[in-house]
Parts: structure tokens; sequence; C-alpha cells
């Protein structure tokens, strides 16, 4: 899939909320920290803490995102907080594509490694299998986190 990935702009926001709406293995409250987390983004354009990019099909079509940024009080690790994709467009490379561009950026910034969590949920397979098949291990578990039988998985990429 060739696709146009840049910084998010505001204009992308309505686009992202309806991709985020349509996700089926988000609950609202995962939905509402998200959309939170992007308006965070737009209201103080001098935070670096959460950095957005966009998967464009078409000029003004936002077909996924990425949200990521550097881990506060670390030297060198960065946190991917959110990829997701419109779900007609899985499983083409989008999610890669946003993926690549975000470990582009942080490399240059002299990032060591970067970490993603996701839940043990059955409903989260498939992104614990994106996470693995794009260079990242799971790195620690811890039982319950979430709720009991919802494990927290953190996955690790090291450059």
């Amino acid at each position: 899939m060739q696709a146009l990935v840049r910084n998010t702009a505001p204009s992308d926001r309505e686009g992202i909320l309806h991709i985020l709406l349509k996700t089926g293995n988000l609950t609202g409250e995962e939905k509402d920290c998200a959309a939170e987390l992007l308006d965070i983004y737009f209201s103080d354009p001098a935070q670096r803490d959460y950095l957005f990019m966009t998967a464009l099909d078409g000029p003004h079509r936002p077909v996924g995102y990425i949200c990521y940024g550097k881990t506060p009080l670390t030297s060198a690790a960065y946190d991917i907080y959110w990829i997701v994709v419109d779900g007609a467009r899985r499983n083409i490379g989008v999610g890669r594509m946003l993926l690549e561009k975000a470990e582009e950026r942080i490399r240059k910034e002299g990032a060591a490694l970067v970490a993603a969590e996701t839940s043990s949920l059955p409903s989260y397979e498939a992104a614990r299998g994106f996470y693995e098949r794009n260079g990242f291990r799971e790195e620690a578990r811890i039982s319950g986190f979430y709720k009991p039988g919802d494990d927290k998985i953190i996955f690790v990429k090291r450059f």
C-alpha cells in the first residue's frame, strides 16, 4: 500500500476519531484516552510528550495513525502509545509504514529502545503479532494488570 505518512494535522482529527470509533477491540475508555492524547497534541503544540503521525490514502483521508513519544525521565527510551489503522486498511502495511516512520525519527533523536504495551486478551492477539513481526520481543508481563485475567505485556525493540 502506498500512503502518505506525515505529521498529524488538525484536519485529520475527525477522520482519526472515526477510525477509533470503528475499532472493535478498544474499550470506550481506551477510545476516550486516545482522543484525549490527540487533543493534547493539538492544544499544546510546544509539548513533546505525545507526537502523532497520520497515514493518508488520498490528500485528506486518514487511514491510520501512530502516537509515540520519549519516555519521561529516560535518556534514550521511547514509547509507542497507539497504532490504530482503519479496519478496511489492515494487513496491507499501513501500521508497518507508520511504525517505520516513527522509528526513523526516534533513531535520529538517539533512541536506544522503543517499548509498546498491550493486553493479553485474545482481542489483542493481532497487536501482539504485529509487534513481534516488526522486531519487538516480549520483555515483561504483569499478571492481572488491567483486570483479573488481563495481563499487561511490554514489548521492546532495541536499536
